[in-house]
């Protein structure tokens, strides 16, 4: 059996040109910890670092109920060519474990979901979290049938708002919290502006 085929066998997946979306297991928790601890991959998050692998193994199960719930959520991201390597953490929630209640209300008040994407510094700069948040505004729209997929960054966060814009994100607010980090921008793409761009 190639390595592959053993590594997807007895994970439910799907696929991109590059990369395979696995839908998160109790193995993944390290691969949780060693990317949201990591300072560089947390230069705009206001909460900062993860501190401790219960944090990891919270935000894990979080992950894991809403996939058995609902039957998506967000993805554990491996490369085709290295698939038992864990290389970030993406898709799509209406029950995000950051952005606290306020957001969440607001997703499901919306029937919208919240893009999210958090990478190894090792691959930053390869197009994977573009070619993962493409798969999951297909799933977003044309598999739920969601109205909007929001993206929230901060406004010192240029790499992330210049990604929005690409995937077809317009910024539609910002909101009123001071931070160091400068206000949060809030951007969202709707079905149909997404079906104007994609299809």
């Amino acid at each position: 059996m190639n390595t592959l085929i053993s590594a997807i066998s007895n994970r439910e997946h799907s696929f991109s040109d590059r990369l395979i979306l696995y839908r998160p297991s109790a193995d993944d928790f390290q691969a949780v910890f060693d990317i949201h601890a990591n300072p560089q991959t947390n230069h705009f998050n206001p909460q900062g670092p993860m501190t401790t692998l219960e944090e990891a193994h919270g935000v894990l199960a979080h992950w894991q109920t809403e996939w058995d719930e609902k039957q998506w959520g967000y993805w554990s991201v491996a490369l085709r060519s290295d698939p038992e390597r864990i290389i970030g953490f993406g898709g799509i929630s209406n029950r995000p474990r950051f952005g606290g209640n306020a957001l969440v209300e607001r997703l499901q008040r919306l029937h919208a979901a919240n893009l999210y994407f958090r990478f190894s510094p090792e691959v930053w700069g390869s197009g994977y979290a573009n070619e993962m948040a493409e798969k999951a505004l297909d799933m977003a729209f044309n598999q739920i049938g969601l109205k909007a997929v929001l993206g929230l960054t901060r406004e010192t966060n240029a790499p992330s708002r210049r990604a929005l814009e690409r995937l077809g994100f317009e910024f539609i607010e910002m909101s009123d919290d001071e931070h160091a980090l400068g206000p949060q921008y809030i951007y969202a793409i709707d079905a149909k502006t997404y079906h104007m761009k994609y299809l």
